[in-house]
């Protein structure tokens, strides 16, 4: 009984998991990476900046109109329709000033990401076509 209390006493106490993107610019972008290696579409889209996100939707409806099936459904289904997989990445800030962080990683030889703080969360910044 004892230890069905303790065990209760520490689920309650433990504390929620922070917002994805709260802690840092490099940890944003690897829960990036990760949801989209997973194929976490919502984590994935949510570390997104709103700029990439609209970008996204433009692409996307363009797409859609072009092709005639109707696909794909959302900027969200077409950047994350399926899992990436990957090895797992490693991610350091190499530059920040104020709001703006480039982060790179062991991605493609070293891919550098934009990354944006967005109220209070840091949101990944990718560089779509027009």
């Amino acid at each position: 009984m004892r230890r069905l209390l303790l065990v209760t006493a520490l689920v309650c106490c433990a504390s929620p998991q922070p917002p994805p993107g709260s802690a840092g610019p490099a940890e944003a972008v690897k829960e990036f990476a990760t949801a989209a290696q997973k194929g976490d579409a919502a984590t994935a889209w949510s570390l997104l900046s709103s700029r990439t996100q609209q970008r996204a939707e433009a692409l996307a409806t363009r797409a859609r109109a072009a092709s005639g099936d109707g696909k794909p459904e959302s900027g969200r289904a077409m950047l994350f329709g399926s899992a990436l997989p990957g090895k797992p990445i490693e991610a350091r800030v190499v530059s920040q000033e104020g709001d703006t962080a480039q982060v790179r990683t062991n991605q493609e030889g070293g891919r550098v990401y934009r990354v944006l703080r967005e109220g209070d969360r840091w949101r990944v910044d990718l560089d779509l076509p027009d």
